[in-house]
């Protein structure tokens, strides 16, 4: 239960105006904690009045959103986003302009705008902040949708244009990935989304088994895997797979790991949340080259957005992940050693010392010893409303946790949430020569091994204002001893 100001991040009015435009409404978007709209227009009541307590720290009505009573929460005059099923089964939605309705505030004529039956006029002037002078909703509009015929242009199965509208978003960021024939085999063969991602009439769409999502865990390995296909048989049409070397690689290594070698879309790598208290991203362009041995640019080399997955173990199989290094500023619980992130706008409101550009990016980072320690100790400040920022502040970073010990100086100890978190990597699958170990075992097993030597990124800037990696073979659970063994002289 909060307690305060201080206990509140973002709203849920916040996330839907925010965070709305990839989710097709319904549950949070309609439904507060306690299942009551949140606000009803044929009672004029807000959902708070059903129930007796205080909704003033709570994180449905709270007019508080990162400490800042002005943002509120107007349910009453935004409406709830009631679940919009054109958005999957509307051929041409007009994703973008639902996108704008959410972000201005109007949340129940989002369907409305993105079947195109409504339009609303942005106030002039406005560069920051959206607002709206007017909206207007006018059903005989045939451009987009014809009301008086929408079942005759209701498609039945969502297209990928529809799906993608909203997974380029999230699964660009996350993997770099990309759905067109030119980059993945299976649309090359007239594949769609629904082919490997079916749905049941109760919309639960078949799913693999993933790294970190935790959505419907209870439809995992629903969907056909690679070996259903194309060992066997539950797609008559797959071709079999026929490989020379031996059968242990099967057992030990994921289909993907060879066959999405390599992706061709940048994807975020790193987010540093603690140097300037805003989210600074840097993609994997920054960090990774198109030599998976050597990621360091060259002065001769040009801008590439081509790189390696990353590769670790996951469940007793090899797996190409895309890796994701996340700095942070927290508050350590002592008794069960777990970090809670601190939110930006507290470290926004903190007067801290200034730090260095140790990279020339024109960004400074908190990277030494010293910026660390300065930064740790004025985080047992208090924020704008009188509370500690943190009762144990730790900087969270490249497998490290930095702590202040009794004596004022930084401790860096190793730490769980410190490591990188890894995206399972399942699209952008290739077949033919471009597959890893299509020339022979030495495409992996030789000195300079793309596979097990290939670098991923730990830290992007360490105490010294260099980037840290480690090797693949490092996260494999094999010793230096069997290494020298796989890797052939060249």
């Amino acid at each position: 239960m909060n307690e305060s100001p201080s206990d509140i991040d973002k709203s849920a009015f916040f996330f839907v105006k925010n965070c709305g435009a990839c989710h097709p409404g319904g549950g949070f978007g309609e439904y507060d904690r306690q299942g009551h709209l949140y606000f009803s227009e044929e009672t004029k009541k807000f959902g708070y009045e059903t129930f007796q307590g205080s909704f003033l720290f709570d994180g449905d009505y709270t007019p508080y959103t990162s400490g800042d009573i002005n943002v509120r929460a107007p349910w009453d005059q935004s409406g709830v986003s009631e679940a919009d099923c054109l958005i999957c089964h509307l051929k041409g939605y007009a994703w973008k302009d639902r996108a704008d309705a959410l972000r201005v505030g109007f949340f129940k004529h989002g369907p409305t705008v993105g079947a195109g039956w409504a339009a609303f006029k942005l106030a002039q002037g406005q560069s920051d902040t959206l607002t709206v002078d007017e909206i207007t909703v006018d059903y005989s509009k045939k451009e987009m949708t014809d009301f008086e015929n929408l079942h005759l242009q209701i498609v039945r199965k969502p297209s990928d244009e529809n799906c993608w509208t909203c997974h380029a978003v999230s699964d660009g960021k996350k993997r770099g990935r990309q759905w067109s024939a030119e980059t993945d085999i299976h649309k090359a063969r007239e594949f769609t989304c629904l082919s490997c991602h079916p749905s049941d009439p109760n919309h639960n769409f078949a799913k693999g088994n993933t790294l970190q999502e935790t959505v419907r865990d209870d439809l995992d390995n629903t969907m056909n895997s690679c070996e259903d296909c194309h060992y066997k048989g539950k797609d008559r049409k797959a071709p079999r797979y026929r490989h020379p070397f031996s059968p242990r690689h099967m057992k030990r290594i994921a289909c993907q790991t060879c066959h999405i070698p390599y992706q061709s879309a940048s994807a975020d790598l790193v987010y540093d949340l603690a140097s300037t208290g805003s989210s600074t991203v840097y993609d994997t362009s920054r960090f990774l080259t198109g030599d998976p041995v050597d990621p360091k640019p060259s002065l001769t080399e040009t801008s590439t957005v081509v790189w390696y997955p990353q590769l670790r173990e996951f469940k007793g199989r090899i797996v190409p992940v895309k890796t994701l290094v996340v700095t942070y500023w927290g508050d350590l619980d002592e008794q069960t050693q777990t970090v809670r992130p601190i939110p930006l706008w507290k470290i926004r409101s903190l007067k801290r010392p200034p730090l260095k550009d140790d990279d020339g990016d024109g960004i400074p980072e908190v990277n030494t010893l010293d910026e660390i320690k300065s930064q740790l100790k004025v985080l047992k400040s208090n924020d704008p409303f009188g509370n500690p920022v943190a009762q144990s502040p730790v900087l969270v970073k490249g497998g490290f946790l930095y702590r202040l010990d009794k004596k004022g100086d930084v401790e860096k100890i190793k730490h769980d949430q410190a490591t990188p978190v890894d995206f399972s990597l399942s699209h952008n699958v290739v077949s033919g020569s471009s597959v890893l170990g299509a020339r022979g075992c030495r495409d992996c097993h030789t000195k300079t091994s793309p596979f097990f030597l290939r670098k991923i990124l730990i830290d992007p800037l360490n105490e010294n204002g260099k980037p840290v990696y480690a090797e693949a073979w490092e996260r494999f659970g094999i010793d230096r001893e069997k290494l020298d063994r796989l890797l052939l002289e060249p």
